[in-house]
């Protein structure tokens, strides 16, 4: 007896356990969901804490300068009329006093400041006296900075990078509650916007929208089910079942410390789509044993023994796909890998144990043949369905005109081939998420007004900062690129500022330099200097990644490197471009180079498989050869619609490996099955097609049903994946049919003659040695 078939015995005769352990499972995984920690689109998401890039983003740039900031923008006719102020002024004392807040700034505190360091009381004067203040040469940096014009000024609350989901979530409350309780004036317009609100807004969406994802997921399996798996008793019992192994994945999920992105997020629905069709393959087979056998516990056997194994290897292979994601330098793209691998063994847990043994209890309870009928005694035959039937004359006619449909498939996949480089990527978060988002709304109109946020940052290094050299070339490489970069809008750094406050002359003297840094403004010292050993030079770049795109941005950061190169800074500085821009162009690398690499790394991955578990080279290259021309097929898909490759999208060839192999791969043990009981290639074949064709269509229609609720998802990013995972799916299932059977069968053919021929040449040499 094989051990498959002993774990069918077990399986019937140990139902109470299995429900037990099944329920323990359950209310642990509720637990461990619990502990589950969303994450929005943040650098550590994209880019690897282990790489030199990330390194000198983190502990230089992050750890020394970087902070994120909650904007406040005002807008009244005149924000500079003392009322108005005065709401400022008491927004920003009140909000100095939250926890976790670094600094505040605002024109309100230079006004404020400014007056009682020369009368000697904080207050905010008369309007001609604060028109006069803020023309100050020393207040001009920050005033233009923070004032772009009379009718718009931001007041700016930075904080930590470091904070927590649930910190920035109080924070932004409180800013909210103390707008409110600073009275401004009835015709001024306050807005709360700025990242931290736009990623707070985000993350909240994301666990929104989830919910209502999943449900209309299990809403359009429950049609697609009743519409092609309906000749089954409890047709819809496979839902229940993948949703379990969907729950069990959740608590994996909080156990092993994988956040929820947007990315992650959507591996439940790949889950569903994937995992459902292990228990459609365990349901339809058992449903044909009962129907063949008067003994459940029999069919129970039967159906473990002949079924465990190809999903077994079909979830192995669907494996190597998504293993071929961890290679990935892509944070999210490997969470997402992780997660999926995780999931799809729990999901087939579920099917092979819970679905079965339910199937086995009910069947055990309320027999499909005759009241009365003995065990043992054959009861019906497996019925034909209308969906195998055509799926039987579908293969027929491709394997008579097999020339067509393979050269057809060839060239419409090398055509996919060549335009799957030319789309685009798209790394801007902001377009993934919901673009009548308030938030976003909001972020965007302030950057209409202060001309973008984007920066690119170089970080200065050298023994001493403050040599009146490395200051004037800091001040003079800045004004260089301002002048010869036109992407390059105005840049921020010490040497500038200092310049500035002292008419326009940086000092020979490092001591009266200094002197001059200790006069700013605490929050723009920390802003652009760390000791006297590091400084920052932030040059604003206004929307240069939405503008000049990921690729253009990149070239930028290219010419800036060689502007370094071509205007070096003084002997013993070094200078170094980081910063968010500057990571995302690593992940544009990442998504392009990397998600061809992952494919072909996962086909690879499953040949070698293949061929460990069949030992057989036509086996094994059988399931590979149809999911070439799927990739190719979508990479055209993808061109001819316009799509843009995104963190999720460059999954697609991992999951179409998964996918489609696994349709193949359970057609092919059928096939093979029916092949040892027959001998006849083509019976064979028309048999198998008869018999899981059905089943196939049934599994794949309900995961494309599953798939097509994430193109309900308000998130771009999301929709976009479940519209070409919906095709990549249907174009998987067509060439299961089509060019696969072809392959398939004339590869057969082709061995048979092989085989023939050696044995008509063994004969040969036989006679030949008997008559020498």
């Amino acid at each position: 007896m094989k051990g498959t078939e002993r774990l069918g015995q077990w399986i019937a005769d140990n139902p109470i356990i299995i429900m037990a352990a099944a329920l323990l499972l359950t209310v642990a995984s509720l637990h461990y969901a619990q502990q589950i920690e969303m994450q929005g689109m943040s650098t550590e998401s994209m880019v690897g804490k282990d790489s030199p890039l990330y390194q000198l983003f983190d502990h230089l740039y992050v750890e020394k300068f970087a902070t994120e900031s909650i904007a406040v923008l005002i807008e009244a006719d005149d924000v500079t009329k003392p009322d108005i102020l005065r709401s400022m002024d008491k927004l920003s004392q009140k909000m100095r006093m939250a926890p976790d807040v670094l600094a505040v700034t605002s024109i309100a505190d230079i006004v404020a400041n400014t007056e009682k360091s020369e009368s000697g009381i904080r207050a905010i004067p008369t309007q001609e006296r604060i028109d006069e203040i803020l023309a100050y040469p020393s207040n001009l940096p920050a005033v233009n900075a923070m004032m772009p014009d009379k009718k718009h000024t931001m007041l700016s609350i930075d904080l930590p990078v470091s904070l927590k989901e649930a910190q920035l979530k109080e924070i932004y409350a409180e800013t909210s509650g103390q707008v409110t309780m600073a009275e401004f004036p009835p015709d001024v317009i306050v807005t709360v916007t700025g990242e931290p609100a736009l990623m707070q807004s985000i993350t909240e969406e994301m666990a929104t929208s989830n919910g209502p994802i999943l449900a209309l997921a299990g809403l359009l399996m429950i049609v697609a089910l009743l519409i092609s798996f309906n000749h089954v008793k409890w047709s819809l019992l496979p839902i229940p079942i993948v949703f379990l192994g969907v729950t069990w994945t959740f608590g994996a999920m909080g156990f092993l410390q994988i956040p929820f992105t947007m990315v992650s997020m959507s591996a439940f629905p790949v889950l569903i789509g994937i995992g459902i069709d292990y228990a459609i393959q365990f349901h339809n087979r058992i449903h044909e044993e009962f129907l063949k056998s008067g003994s459940p516990r029999q069919a129970v056997v039967e159906t473990v023994g002949n079924v465990s194994k190809p999903v077994m290897i079909a979830l192995v292979i669907t494996a190597m796909g998504f293993v071929s994601l961890l290679t990935s330098s892509v944070p999210m793209t490997r969470d997402f890998g992780l997660l999926c691998l995780v999931g799809l063994f729990l999901c087939y847990l579920s099917a092979l144990f819970v679905g079965v043994t339910i199937l086995y209890v009910v069947e055990r309870r309320n027999p499909s043949g005759s009241a009365g009928q003995k065990e043992g005694a054959t009861v019906n035959a497996p019925k034909d369905t209308t969906i195998g039937d055509v799926i039987e004359k579908v293969s027929d006619i491709c394997i008579q005109r097999w020339h067509l449909v393979l050269a057809a498939a060839l060239f419409l996949s090398l055509a996919g081939i060549y335009a799957d480089t030319l789309v685009q990527v798209d790394t801007d978060f902001k377009n993934y998420v919901p673009q009548d988002l308030p938030p976003l709304i909001d972020f965007r109109h302030m950057s209409d007004i202060f001309g973008g946020t984007d920066t690119l940052d170089l970080i200065v290094q050298a023994d001493d900062i403050t040599n009146p050299d490395t200051f004037r070339w800091m001040d003079d490489f800045s004004s260089y690129l301002k002048e010869s970069r036109d992407q390059i809008y105005g840049y921020e750094c010490i040497a500038s500022t200092v310049k500035q406050s002292n008419g326009g002359v940086i000092p020979e003297d490092t001591t009266e330099i200094r002197k001059l840094i200790e006069e700013l403004p605490f929050a723009m010292q920390v802003r652009q200097l760390d000791g006297h050993d590091t400084a920052l030079i932030k040059l604003n770049v206004g929307k240069a990644l939405t503008n000049l795109g990921a690729e253009g941005t990149d070239r930028l950061i290219k010419e800036i490197d060689k502007d370094i190169v071509w205007h070096p800074p003084p002997p013993g500085v070094s200078v170094r471009e980081t910063g968010d821009a500057v990571v995302m162009t690593t992940v544009i690398g990442a998504l392009t180079q990397g998600r061809t690499e992952m494919t072909l790394l996962g086909l690879v991955l499953i040949f070698i498989v293949l061929l460990l578990i069949y030992r057989d080279i036509i086996k094994a290259l059988l399931p590979v050869l149809p999911m070439l021309v799927v990739i190719g097929w979508m990479g055209g898909v993808m061109y001819l619609t316009d799509m843009k490759y995104t963190p999720l999208t460059a999954c697609l060839g991992a999951l179409i490996l998964g996918v489609g192999s696994e349709y193949a791969i359970l057609m092919m043990e059928r096939f093979y099955e029916e092949l040892a009981k027959i001998g006849q290639p083509l019976e064979a074949l028309k048999i198998s097609s008869k018999r899981i064709g059905s089943a196939l269509i049934a599994s794949g229609l309900t995961t494309v049903f599953g798939f097509a609720a994430l193109i309900s998802s308000p998130f771009l990013i999301t929709n976009n994946f479940g519209t070409v995972t919906v095709l990549a799916i249907v174009f998987a299932l067509l060439t299961t049919f089509t060019v696969f059977v072809v392959l398939m069968y004339r590869m057969e053919i082709r061995r048979a003659v092989v085989e023939n021929a050696k044995y008509e040449l063994k004969k040969a040499l036989k006679l030949m040695a008997r008559g020498g």
